[in-house]
């Protein structure tokens, strides 16, 4: 009975050794994965921020755009009114 135990214990530390072992490879090549990777990480994160950068500035833009849709209308007949008032203010020629 002692020797299936003595073995059931030995087998036990084989097993924990081995997972030791394999936690170990799988670190070291999460490791290596991880460095050969990043600089297209860091790639990808620079286009990243400046495509959200030109995304802000194109969304600015259009707000301020679609805040001043309102008052085109007003700005045409200003025009109009100003273009006739320089007609107007203009001297005759022969």
């Amino acid at each position: 009975m002692t020797g299936w135990l003595a073995l059931g214990g030995v087998l036990l530390v084989g097993f924990a050794l081995f997972s030791l072992m394999l936690a170990m490879v799988l670190v070291f090549l999460k490791a290596v994965f991880f460095l050969v990777l990043l600089p297209f990480r860091l790639l990808f994160w620079g286009l990243g921020a400046v495509a959200m950068l030109v995304g802000a500035a194109i969304a600015l833009v259009a707000g301020v755009a679609l805040l001043l849709a309102p008052l085109l209308p007003l700005v045409l007949l200003v025009g109009l009114v100003y273009g006739m008032v320089q007609l107007v203010k203009r001297p005759a020629t022969a």
